[in-house]
């Protein structure tokens, strides 16, 4: 359980803290989540709808790391485990792939329907686990479509201007 824990406190680096831009813009908000993960992305949204105000900053052009970037095959196991925010983006691959526009290479008549033990299209839970990397990167969009998160993307940490920290809490970082 610690490696977990570790590895979800590294997305969420600042809280009540501000950011600022090459260009000397400063954004303020309650919660701010360095990466453009999965992870990150979840973690901005589940901060927002907690209502807190989010800045995601993100290294990277395209949100939703590894599985908008190839790897669009879900180990499920038990998917009944699988749940909040994990299972409303299976949900967004289901509706996507629920429109017959999508299936372009192949028709969901032939599609094999065919995951690690378990269907791939869950249709009695309209989820959908196995799916090509631009509709992972699209439901990671809509996702992040919030009124309470302002998004930067291929924005990276200044190392030499640092972080400005007050008894141990983070107050203000400066972006690349």
């Amino acid at each position: 359980m610690k490696p977990l824990l570790s590895l979800f406190i590294t997305f969420i680096l600042l809280s009540g803290a501000s950011c600022s831009t090459g260009n000397e813009t400063v954004t303020k908000a309650d919660i701010i989540v360095y990466g453009g993960t999965s992870a990150a992305v979840t973690a901005a949204l589940q901060a927002a709808e907690m209502g807190r105000s989010v800045v995601l900053v993100s290294p990277d052009k395209h949100l939703g790391g590894m599985s908008s970037s190839g790897l669009g095959f879900t180990d499920t196991g038990n998917k009944e485990v699988i749940g909040g925010l994990a299972r409303r983006f299976y949900q967004l691959i289901y509706q996507h792939y629920a429109d017959s526009s999508a299936w372009v290479w192949q028709k969901r008549s032939e599609y094999g329907n065919r995951g690690q033990g378990n269907p791939a299209i869950d249709g009695e839970k309209r989820t959908m686990w196995i799916f090509e990397p631009h509709v992972a990167e699209a439901a990671f969009e809509k996702m992040i479509n919030h009124p309470s998160i302002k998004v930067f993307r291929d924005e990276w940490l200044d190392r030499e201007k640092g972080v400005e920290k007050k008894n141990g809490q983070i107050l203000e970082y400066n972006l690349h």
